[in-house]
Order: structure tokens, then sequence, then C-alpha cells
């Protein structure tokens, strides 16, 4: 779930990310953190999501000049990764919908980027501050591929809408600088001649690549050597050739100034050919060999002076699963580099038969996570994808690792953690575990309807779970009880939390109020404790460590900080959120808490002073999901971009 905010700010300083202050931290958990300010003068460690894919779609993937870093779209993110250490990570906003492309200008200043109502975004990619150039829209639907010519002056913009299907414009003013024609259909891609004569190609859904002299960009022929959708089409880095490929399987060799077809690629060699879509193609930077990436769980290299297959590389371990299908490559330096449709970056090398290193993440929206006792953090998106991040030192830091076991692509509701146990409520009501970054096989429980809220009892035998049928149920042993209440609740049950030091239990209603109860076997007895200074439904509930304190949060942005024992308020000033509260975490000394809210922002506030407060304005795009403490100065926290961020504190 997700967070907002507005208010004063206090005027925390920040450590340098050297070890010092709260980001201490960097150094602790591993000596290879990449800490940066951030305009509210917070510091964060940012752990990159995956590109977004799509079944039988290609994925662009781009690289800059120098072949050190790799760009790619997901959600409305875009973001840029160290290929050598693809934990070091940065990401530009700046779209506000669902970017599909990205690529480097030849220059390395500059990124266009594209997204699905044809907009196409130049910004600087140098600075932090990403600052935009400009932005156009030269289509009317989505944006398939992007090109820049050989000066980092001219762009050509490719795929889908309904008076064209491309355009060729300058990246400055956006003067039209040629036209892109002959196509019936969706384009899939396009790429620029580097150097004079000026040439452009484009490849579509209706089996043709189209050849263009310029500049201006004009039609000079058409290519009809596919039978099927023409996927991906590439110059080589000398510019002697381009290569083409699509569902046909084939790949065809072209001259890069005349555009006369060379020849097929290997075309004898039907062992050795691909059994599924081509869907993406790359050049080695010697020109010599092309990188094939295709819907066949296979990579396979070619060498084109010689026509011959040199090897071929088998993703997924022979799995025949869809998410080892091959959806995108870039080649860059020593790095060879292939997109499966899970997401995952596989590394390849030509003498190896598998790839040398896979790099995972998350595609869509983190609904959950849950922080263990030795700071390994589970995070689940809605995608029914599950991965464990060690914040401990025993990995590197920044690397997610996929869970063993599956989830069967249904989304996690919400998860609750006692000791190593990892509780994962799914939306098809079953409740499943996970223990060591592996989700267990046997022990699923049915619930009887999605839940809310999980939390474990105090002994961690039990778990309490609010669904959504407005019930509360009991699972102790494998076994369901559904939890009565024995005083007169007429409101729907939101969210529950358990005292770790008294056994209370605290539940949020529908009807603003929040509640104290004992639990003993199936039965809720109430205290007599009622919070009721609520005007909105409660949809966060959070103990101290100590147990001195709780805090509830509302649909409103409002959080409240009371004593559980008594019911007295500390507390009614913490109101700088805009939106629903989804999180409450407390620092252990109890001292400050943290909220992750629909609004964007994850707010630290403090016990002692509650008007002053620490604000990490639109800490992630779309909502902040969960919020964790790592120790009493540093927070985790997950959201709708599906990145993982850590954020550093000092407070005066």
């Amino acid at each position: 779930m997700n967070p907002s905010s507005t208010g004063l700010m206090s005027d925390p300083t920040i450590s340098n990310g050297n070890g010092d202050s709260a980001i201490a931290l960097a150094t602790k958990l591993h000596p290879t953190t990449y800490w940066t300010s951030s305009s509210n003068n917070t510091a964060k460690n940012y752990f990159a999501p995956a590109p977004v894919t799509s079944r039988g779609q290609p994925v662009r993937l781009s690289t800059d000049p120098k072949g050190e870093k790799i760009v790619y779209a997901c959600g409305r993110t875009i973001v840029m990764r160290s290929l050598s250490e693809p934990e070091k990570a940065w990401e530009y906003t700046g779209h506000t919908t669902t970017a599909t492309v990205a690529r480097f200008s030849p220059s390395g200043y500059y990124v266009a980027s594209g997204d699905v109502t044809g907009k196409v975004r130049i910004w600087d990619a140098i600075n932090d501050e990403h600052i935009l150039k400009s932005e156009f829209q030269p289509l009317s639907n989505r944006v398939a591929d992007i090109a820049w010519d050989m000066e980092s002056k001219r762009i050509m913009a490719v795929g889908d809408g309904k008076n064209n299907f491309g355009h060729v414009f300058t990246f400055d003013t956006g003067n039209s600088v040629g036209t892109v024609m002959a196509h019936s259909r969706v384009i899939n891609a396009c790429a620029m001649r580097q150097r004079r004569p000026f040439r452009a190609v484009t490849c579509s859904d209706d089996t043709k690549c189209v050849f263009y002299h310029g500049a201006p960009y004009k039609y000079a022929n058409s290519f009809h050597d596919h039978t099927g959708f023409v996927q991906d089409v590439k110059y080589a880095p000398s510019d002697e050739y381009f290569v083409s490929v699509g569902a046909d399987r084939r790949i065809f060799l072209y001259d890069g100034t005349s555009g006369e077809l060379v020849r097929q690629v290997a075309a004898g060699d039907t062992e050795g050919a691909h059994t599924g879509s081509i869907l993406a193609v790359a050049w080695s930077p010697d020109s010599r060999y092309i990188v094939t990436s295709s819907s066949d769980r296979t990579c396979k290299f070619w060498d084109i002076g010689e026509d011959r297959l040199v090897s071929t590389t088998v993703i997924g371990d022979g799995s025949k699963s869809p998410e080892h299908q091959q959806v995108g490559n870039v080649w860059a330096g020593e790095h060879i580099v292939s997109l499966s449709l899970s997401g995952a970056l596989n590394y390849l090398q030509m003498d190896s038969a598998a790839p040398v290193r896979v790099v995972a993440g998350h595609q869509r929206t983190i609904t959950a996570a849950a922080l263990t006792q030795t700071q390994t953090l589970y995070t689940a998106s809605y995608d029914g994808q599950l991965c464990t991040w060690d914040f401990s030192g025993r990995l590197p830091l920044g690397i997610a690792t996929p869970a063993s076991g599956s989830l069967g692509g249904v989304r996690v509701e919400d998860a609750a953690v006692s000791g190593e146990l990892v509780a994962l409520g799914l939306l098809d009501g079953q409740l499943r575990f996970a223990e060591a970054s592996t989700v267990a096989a046997a022990g699923a429980v049915g619930l009887g309807a999605a839940p809310r809220s999980l939390v474990f009892d105090t002994a961690g035998t039990a778990v309490i779970a609010v669904l959504q049928d407005d019930t509360v149920v009991v699972v102790r042993n494998g076994q369901v009880t559904r939890v009565e209440f024995s005083d007169d609740v007429s409101k729907a049950p939101r969210v529950v939390a358990v005292n770790a030091t008294t056994s209370l239990v605290a539940v949020g209603f529908e009807d603003c109020s929040v509640r104290l109860y004992t639990l003993s076997g199936a039965a809720l007895t109430p205290t007599g404790v009622c919070i009721a200074e609520h005007n909105r439904e409660i949809t966060a509930l959070a103990f101290s460590a100590d147990g001195a304190l709780l805090a509830s949060g509302d649909t409103g942005g409002k959080i409240i900080v009371s004593r559980p024992e008594s019911g007295d308020i500390v507390t009614t000033r913490w109101g700088a959120h805009t939106a629903r509260i989804y999180k409450i975490d407390w620092a252990p000394d109890a001292a400050h808490a943290a909220s992750a809210s629909l609004d964007g922002h994850v707010i630290v506030w403090s016990v002692d002073t509650p008007s002053s407060r620490i604000i990490v304005r639109n800490a992630h795009l779309g909502g902040v999901s969960t919020v964790h403490f790592l120790d009493n100065d540093t927070v985790v926290s997950t959201g709708a971009d599906a990145g993982v961020k850590v954020w550093g504190f000092t407070y005066e």
C-alpha cells in the first residue's frame, strides 16, 4: 500500500555516505554502497526494479557510448544502472504515463525516452537532476523504439499511431527532418547509420523493412524477405551492415549503405536455427559477431564473416517455463546481456552454455514486505514474485535473490514475520509460509477469503488475519478458527496489530475506531480501551518495540499515537500526509516512527517533538507501500515503482 504529505520539515544534517553519522549502515552492511544526496537532505540507496516485459513483445535495452550503463523502462520510471555493478542505479521519474523505451544519445549527454501516449522526452543523463531538455509528441500511441543520428541532433521515433507509425525530428526544436512511411502496421524497431552518408531502417509487423536516405530522411526502398513480424533491426558499429530478425526465426544481412540484401545468415544450418521467434539482436563492438535472443529460451552467437553459428546459451537450465523466454538484449564492451520475460538480466559469455550471472528484481508494484530478525527483507510484488534482500552483510547489498518455490503468480496482500518465519497472505485466500528465502511447498492454509492484514501472535505460533469478508481468523497448527468479538462491534475490522510485550491485540475498524483486546483461544476480549480520535477508516497499526506506544493511521493520512494500556493520547499532530496511510513502523528505541502513504512520501516522526518531522517527498513514484527501520537511523521503503530504497537520517 502507499504514502503522502505536506507540512514542516526539520533541517537534519546528513552524513556524507562514507560511514559517518546515520549512513554508517552503508559500510556496516557492505563495503560497496552508492549514496546520493537528495533534495530533502536525506540520503538514499536505490535498488532498481527489473525491466517491464510482455510476452511476445520485444523490449529495447540501450547502453551509453562507453558501454558502462544500461537504460530501460519500468512503469513510469526510466532506470539507469551500471553494467559492471548492477546494484548501482539511478532513476528518472519525469513521465506521467507508462514509459516504453529509452535510448542514450551517441554523445552520452542525453537520453530520449518514450511512453504509451506517443510522447518523447529528452533529458540530461549526466547530472543527478536529469533536467528536461525538451518534450514532443511524434506519435499518437505507443512509442516502440527510438534511434539517434551520429550527431546527437536528430531522433527517429517509431511505434503505433493513427496517422503515422514514425517520425524524424530534431532533439531541441522538434522540427521535422524526415518522413517515416511505407508501413501498414505498427513499427517495432528502427536504427540509424552513425556515419555519412546518413541512412536509416525500420521494421514492422507488416513483415517489411523500409530503408531511408537522409538527411532529411526519405523513403528509398522496402524489403520483403521476412515472412512474419520483423521484430528488430540493428546497424553494426562499423555501419558496413545491418541485420533484421523476426518471428519467422530468420536473420537477414544487408549492406549498410545501399540497403541491398547480402544473404540470410547461416541459411543452411537448420539444426542450429532458433525454434521460436527472434525478438532481439545485438552486434559485438568489433562488428564480427551478433547475438540473438529468442522466445525458444536461448541466445545464439553468430559469426557474420564466416556465416555460421558459434555457440548457444540456454536460459533457465532447460526449463520450459515462459519466464525464461528472451525478449531483449544488448552488447556493450565485455558485457553481453539478454533479458528474460521474468525481467531477469542474464549476463552471457560466448563460450558459456549458461548465463554467468543473473540479476533479478521486481517488475510490478511491491505490495507487501517483511523484515526478519536477521535483517533479511522479503518483498512481494503485484505479479506474485517474491524476492529477498540481505541487509546483514552476508550477501552483497542491493542484489535481489528470487525466493525458491512459487506463489503461482498470485498477488500477496500482506506479510507478517516472526523471527525468520514469514507469513504471506495471498489474493486467492491462501496463507503461505517462507523461510530462508524459500516458499514452503507444503503447509498452505485456506483462509476462506483474501486477507487485508496479517500479524503473528506474541509466541509466534499463530497468525491473526483480518479478511476481506470482514471477519477475523486465527490460524494455528494449520487450523483456521473464526474469532468472535465479545463486545458489540457493528463495523467491519480493517487492520490488526499485536503488542509483542503485553500480548494486547489492536484492531482498527471501518467506523474510525481502534479497540484493544486480549486473545484467548479464538475469542477477543475487550480491555475497555478505545481510541476514537480518528475521523476516517483505520488502515495501519503499529506497536512500538517496548509496547508502550501504539500508532494508528487512517485513509485521510492522519496518524495518532496513544498508550495502549490506558488509551491516553500522546499526540494527534502527525498529520502531514495527504492520502491513505499504508504502513507504520517504529524505530527500535521508540523515539521515532516512519510512515508509508499513497501520496508517495516517507515521513519520519518524532515522539518528543511531534511538530518536527523529516519528509522524503516523492520517495516512490505512485506511492509508498511499506517502511521498515533497519536501525534507529535508517529506513528501507518499497513502493509502486517496484524499487527498494534505503534512507539515512540524523536527528537534531
